[in-house]
């Protein structure tokens, strides 16, 4: 039985990938092959017309001047479809891959996939779905169709006895497309999971190198990662093989076959004088659009059975996401409440990192608008619990959690996250420069805006000194600053940010006690204004609190 809130999966594709790539776009990929088609017919046929009048010693002006004006709708629509393919593939990645990370925390922290099988998924599979929905499904289903366009127009212009075989011969391609696909279809799927296996073992490797090493055991990782890496290619090669003869027999046994046919009546009626010369040609310069689907079987095993795979596994990690009320998915988004109610609410909630076993219990308290609050208690009594719980990281296991009048088991992360600005005791900085840094909070900030937020934070001086300037680098996790620039960092972000909510956990951890006075001086800059909810170990840390509330292990007094 499925998990109450959560989808079942039941072979229906998950609406997220079904939406990466709109119908309209599909059908318009579909309209454009049509169309494409449809020229290159039209130009085959008065190339038959031309050499018809050329044997004939007529003037074949008017038909050279045909298909060079045929010819420009051709090479547009040839260039449009990739055009469209590629951007429809950029958007669908971008959405699947937001869908992915979103919903490891969308509602709050849950079982989450091993970091080398989410690796994979947010890279491999993503691009692989995007590339089947947008760059295959449209221009494929164009491909099946067109030869039945193309057929109709051998019949009505150039002969329907021909046209009735080539359809007969048509309607064949997809049932030997789906014996080859049946036939390829076991190993093909143990290929995937050998290659994902490799991935999540690759990367499980180097995130525990250094315990590996002190352990003694990296190369024995290194040889059983090596031995999974070639049974790997092995796998890969005779499934590769196997394609590949599947391929050659298409080719051969349909393609060729079906071009031979074509030829070999054409010369019959051609001889009969049921059709003249140019005739005769145009027929087997159509009948090459007519077995267009067979040039895609190829395709159809490395990006159609590859991508229908990928999508398999997107749309089962995305049915674990609790399911969105309609009011999530609504502009305003989330589940309001009163107007009146606090900017933060607390009741009876009841909540920690590992199931059955709270940090925190029968824990209620409020931060009215405009209040400063301090949160104080020992370490381990649960404040950063509290901080996870009001940034919409972590879901209670019983009682609720409001924050900005949105409930934070119903309504988007995203949402309230917007109305919270955060200075932490890590500050975490990503490996890119200061600039890229105060972009998190506003990506299209300008540098006046930049210089004015570092002075608010005290950090101007010393980045004007810096011989990059704005474009220096901070280092991964942000090593090549000290504690306190990271921490400034962290109030320039928030400055930036301008929330009307301001959640402080232990910011000053990372500060001397020289510097604290001015540090929470900066702090209390930031914080005019706003609804504060300060987590502090240390007493002096406490910025002017309007109220102190402690944590103890019964709750909150």
């Amino acid at each position: 039985m499925a998990a109450p809130g959560t989808r079942r999966v039941s072979g229906s594709l998950h609406p997220l990938i079904r939406a990466s790539v709109p119908r309209h776009t599909t059908a318009l990929s579909v309209v454009l092959a049509w169309l494409q088609t449809l020229a290159l017919a039209a130009v085959f046929i008065v190339v038959g017309a031309a050499v018809d009048a050329l044997a004939a010693g007529e003037d074949v002006r008017p038909a050279v001047i045909v298909i060079a004006a045929a010819v420009v709708p051709v090479a547009v629509l040839s260039g449009s479809i990739p055009i469209l393919t590629a951007h429809a593939q950029d958007r669908a990645e971008r959405m699947l891959r937001a869908g992915i990370l979103d919903g490891l925390f969308d509602g709050g922290v849950r079982a989450a996939p091993p970091s080398g099988e989410l690796l994979s998924l947010a890279t491999g599979a993503v691009e692989r779905t995007a590339r089947y929905r947008a760059a295959f499904l449209g221009p494929t289903l164009g491909a099946f169709t067109t030869p039945f366009l193309v057929v109709g127009i051998i019949g009505i212009f150039l002969d329907p006895l021909i046209a009735v075989v080539l359809l007969v011969l048509v309607l064949l391609v997809p049932a030997l497309i789906g014996i080859a696909q049946r036939a390829s279809k076991t190993s093909g799927a143990e290929n995937r999971r050998q290659r994902g296996r490799l991935a999540a073992q690759f990367l499980q490797n180097v995130q525990g190198l250094g315990t590996l090493v002190a352990a003694g055991a990296a190369q024995r990782a290194e040889a059983e990662l090596a031995a999974q890496g070639e049974r790997h290619r092995r796998g890969l090669m005779r499934v590769l093989a196997a394609n590949q003869i599947i391929i050659l027999v298409m080719d051969a046994a349909v393609s060729l076959g079906i071009v031979l046919i074509a030829v070999l009546m054409s010369v019959a009626h051609v001889h009969d004088t049921a059709l003249t010369v140019g005739q005769g040609l145009a027929v087997v310069l159509c009948t090459l659009l007519v077995i267009r689907p067979v040039d895609l079987v190829g395709q159809f095993f490395y990006i159609g059975i590859g991508g229908r795979a990928a999508q398999r596994a997107i749309g089962a990690h995305l049915a674990r996401t609790p399911e969105r009320s309609p009011e999530h998915t609504a502009a305003s988004g989330g589940t309001a409440i009163a107007a009146d109610v606090a900017p933060i609410v607390l009741r009876d909630v009841e909540a920690g990192w590992v199931p059955d076993n709270p940090v925190v219990r029968n824990l209620s308290f409020a931060v009215e608008e405009g209040e400063r609050v301090a949160l104080v208690g020992p370490s381990g009594i649960g404040k950063s619990t509290v901080s996870a719980l009001i940034q919409a990281q972590l879901s209670p296991a019983s009682g609720t959690v409001q924050v900005a009048g949105l409930r934070t088991s119903e309504s988007s992360a995203a949402l309230i996250r917007r109305s919270i600005a955060v200075v932490e005791q890590r500050t975490h900085l990503f490996h890119g420069t200061i600039a890229d840094n105060l972009r998190l909070a506003e990506a299209h900030i300008d540098e006046r805006g930049m210089w004015e937020a570092l002075g608010f934070a005290g950090l101007d001086t010393e980045v004007r000194a810096m011989a990059a300037g704005l474009e220096t680098l901070v280092g991964e996790h942000g090593l090549a600053v000290s504690g306190g620039q990271s921490q400034r960092l962290a109030i320039a972000r928030a400055f930036i940010r301008n929330a009307p909510i301001l959640v402080l956990d232990e910011p000053t951890s990372q500060v001397d006690l020289a510097g604290e006075a001015a540090f929470l001086d900066r702090l209390d800059g930031l914080a005019e204004g706003r609804t504060v909810l300060m987590i502090a170990h240390r007493p002096a840390a406490i910025i002017s609190a309007d109220r102190v509330i402690e944590l103890t292990p019964e709750g909150a007094r």
